[in-house]
């Protein structure tokens, strides 16, 4: 009985020690509302947007951080933003000391393209023929290529292949080296004219040793595609599957190969036009401001510019944090399953020279380790594409932390103007339909929270 007593004195005291540790903490509670009562919150900006053309893009740099990494190549013909078209120029390199190839036999020349999935767009069910010639010009590797330089080439078809797009698929290649055969990454092959490059064994010594001597010699592909509508495709030509091989025999009757490759050392270009002849682009490109939707593209394509009204009534606060949200969907018209929105979307300024990620996403992507489609980059920054309503059609949403830009536009150090585009915007072949400030739903908002002073 006595046991049980103590036991029940035990139990009693600490009840009586949780309890209170469960009373509210009352001192400096006061302190506590004087904060909040200090944070505001606005959001009843005047937003005005304006879609504009893009000059160019940059599509080679002496920097591997200044070269593409998804080269385009084909054709759209889209509803709403009309024509646009890559062509790709690229210069193969010697991958080793190639002697072995002077006065060889050849048996065959291929050139092997891997696909990347990020630049496929468009119709992918339709046969296209992507056609291949020589450049007669050489560009200087350490000179900035953008999307609207072009390179002389040879009319003489060096090569062409016809073929559906099967950019998931892996593909099995003979070897004949060996008589055994392999599976490969997903990647187009295509037979190149032996005739039209016998003379890649009657060459010199130091063509087939030195870099600059082989450039000289040879400068290039050009690269494009025919008889598509509606197919853009994607390459990665730094893959260690890409590249130019041949197929050779010399003094024995065993078939041996020697690959030239793409690499950063090399000028990879691709060369972009947009038509917006007689499309809602087109015509969103006025003067006037943007009521209904603005526009957003890959490639070289349209851009679209945000003017804040009503900053200057925050005059004398700190802000904390400034979020904006826009939405997008499909116009009547639209073709949802052939032109997806683009998944990243990023703000940009004006510079003297070009446009530049604002310091929000540059600081979100060193933040992130520079993996933009991790989580921390959606958590520092956002602009990933998010679906919130089934539709039909489909309504999707970016949200993103502006609060850099928002506070350099209130300090005089940037002009008022807030640029849209895709995160590597030259990597991009698709495109995105934002509601615009006339929308009674998915108008863009822009959220700032505040101290006063």
């Amino acid at each position: 009985m006595a046991l049980y007593r103590r036991l029940l004195f035990v139990l009693s005291f600490f009840i009586l020690v949780l309890a209170s540790c469960t009373k509210p903490v009352l001192i400096g509670s006061d302190f506590l509302d004087d904060e909040f009562q200090s944070l505001k919150f606005k959001d009843d900006f005047g937003l005005t947007f304006f879609t504009e053309k893009t000059d160019s893009v940059q599509v080679h740099g002496e920097l591997v951080t200044e070269q593409l990494y998804t080269y385009l190549l084909g054709e759209l013909n889209d509803p709403l933003f009309g024509k646009s078209t890559a062509e790709i120029y690229a210069q193969p390199l010697l991958s080793s000391v190639a002697t072995i190839l002077k006065n060889a036999n050849l048996d065959s020349i291929v050139l092997e393209m891997r696909y990347d999935t990020l630049g496929s767009y468009g119709s992918l069910t339709d046969p296209v023929t992507i056609e291949v010639y020589r450049m007669t010009q050489l560009p200087d590797r350490l000179q900035d290529y953008f999307s609207n330089d072009r390179f002389e080439h040879s009319s003489e078809l060096l090569g062409s292949l016809t073929f559906v797009p099967k950019p998931e698929d892996s593909v099995i290649v003979s070897r004949p080296t060996d008589s055994t055969t392999i599976k490969a990454a997903a990647h187009i092959r295509i037979p190149l004219s032996l005739l039209l490059l016998s003379d890649l064994t009657q060459q010199d010594s130091n063509v087939y040793k030195l870099q600059d001597t082989f450039l000289a010699y040879f400068n290039g592909l050009y690269i494009r595609m025919t008889n598509a509508s509606n197919t853009m495709l994607g390459f990665n030509l730094v893959n260690s599957v890409s590249g130019l091989e041949v197929y050779f025999r010399k003094d024995t009757l065993a078939q041996s190969k020697y690959k030239f490759v793409f690499t950063g050392g090399s000028v990879k270009t691709v060369h972009m036009e947009h038509d917006y002849s007689g499309t809602v682009v087109g015509a969103a490109l006025s003067p006037d401001p943007e009521t209904d939707y603005w526009y957003v593209q890959g490639m070289s394509g349209v851009t679209t510019t945000m003017r804040v009204d009503g900053l200057s009534d925050l005059d004398g606060v700190i802000v904390n944090e400034a979020d904006l949200e826009v939405f997008c969907s499909f116009p009547d018209g639209d073709n949802p399953q052939f032109y997806p929105p683009f998944k990243y979307l990023v703000t940009q300024f004006l510079t003297d020279t070009s446009i530049e990620n604002s310091s929000d996403v540059n600081s979100a992507i060193e933040r992130s380790n520079f993996n933009s489609s991790s989580e921390a980059y959606k958590r520092y920054f956002g602009g990933v594409l998010e679906q919130v309503a089934d539709g039909p059609p489909a309504i999707y949403k970016y949200e993103m932390k502006v609060t850099g830009q928002i506070k350099d536009i209130m300090s005089g150090k940037r002009e008022n103007i807030i640029y849209f585009n895709p995160i590597d915007k030259g990597n991009v072949p698709g495109r995105s339909v934002m509601f615009g400030p006339g929308h009674p739903l998915y108008a863009p908002r822009l959220k700032v929270y505040y101290t006063k002073i």
